[in-house]
């Protein structure tokens, strides 16, 4: 298989990282990592980055793919670069874990896939779909369904509270911070929802799945700020665009998402929280 990855702005900062490369078995991988920023005021863990989020993304995506070039079990390199994440946070802030409000702290969706001889085998955390197209025309989705309830009650929660009011989106946000606030404590929690955090918790319950590698057509990994271009907005039908899918058709479908949302910025047409979002992905195929 080969692969490439694409990333997008959709905001100040692009807080996603997104890449593939080749294993030293011959295989090949790819990750993407959305990182979300924390809700309440946090010092800056690295002057290297804009903000903590996107300082977490590139950390842990940096590590996992170093240890996965070295050979390092996909398990074992995101157990080590989300270790490696904290003993950093934690050295530069002069506190634990332990001591910082949940909110405060950065967390992140996940998709990884790695394809070996074999077998594909993919690892998913938030609402960041890993997809794989089948021989037999399966197009597989694996998300996160209790994340994506817990999103589409406060953006129904904000439509009622704004209704008939002239509201900037910023306004309009305000109006659920509580909500939205109320819903990031609710992170790697029984009966919450798991991600990717620097506590290393929400691994332990990562989506999982292995596919024979002789009935995969494409598998692919995107952040939720690209997959609504084949699910809210209904752009292309994702069955027909994965087999053939470039770096180019990407970018392309990213630029008319981009178009479509501009022209939507009061959040009217396709109720959301931001008028755009990072918009990443990784493609592996035949």
């Amino acid at each position: 298989m080969s692969g490439f990855h694409f990333t997008d702005r959709g905001n100040a900062t692009n807080e996603d990282f997104a890449y593939t490369g080749a294993l030293p078995d011959g295989g090949v991988y790819g990750i993407v990592i959305d990182d979300a920023t924390g809700l309440m005021p946090l010092p800056m863990v690295s002057a290297d980055h804009a903000t903590n989020a996107q300082w977490f993304s590139h950390k842990v995506g940096c590590a996992v793919c170093g240890a996965l070039k070295a050979g390092v079990a996909p398990e074992q390199a995101l157990v080590g670069a989300v270790g490696a994440a904290r003993v950093e946070l934690e050295s530069a802030l002069g506190c634990s874990l332990e001591s910082l409000d949940s909110a405060a702290v950065p967390s992140a969706t996940l998709a990884l896939v790695a394809v070996g001889e074999k077998d594909v085998r993919l690892w998913g955390l938030g609402d960041s779909p890993t997809v794989a197209l089948l021989r037999s025309g399966e197009l597989l989705v694996s998300t996160d369904e209790v994340l994506e309830s817990l999103d589409g009650r406060v953006v129904d929660l904000m439509i009622e509270r704004s209704a008939g009011r002239e509201l900037s989106v910023a306004e309009r946000r305000a109006l659920v911070r509580d909500e939205v606030l109320a819903n990031r404590r609710l992170r790697n929690t029984d009966g919450g929802y798991w991600c990717l955090d620097p506590s290393g918790v929400g691994l332990a319950h990562a989506r999982r799945a292995t596919l024979p590698r002789a009935d995969v057509v494409a598998v692919a990994g995107m952040s939720d700020g690209l997959f609504r271009a084949f699910g809210q907005y209904g752009m292309a039908d994702l069955t027909a665009w994965l087999p053939d899918a470039t770096f180019f058709s990407a970018l392309g479908l990213c630029d008319r998402m981009r178009v479509l949302e501009a022209a939507d910025a009061q959040l009217t047409r396709f109720p959301r929280m931001k008028v755009g979002d990072d918009a990443s992905m990784f493609w592996l195929g035949a």
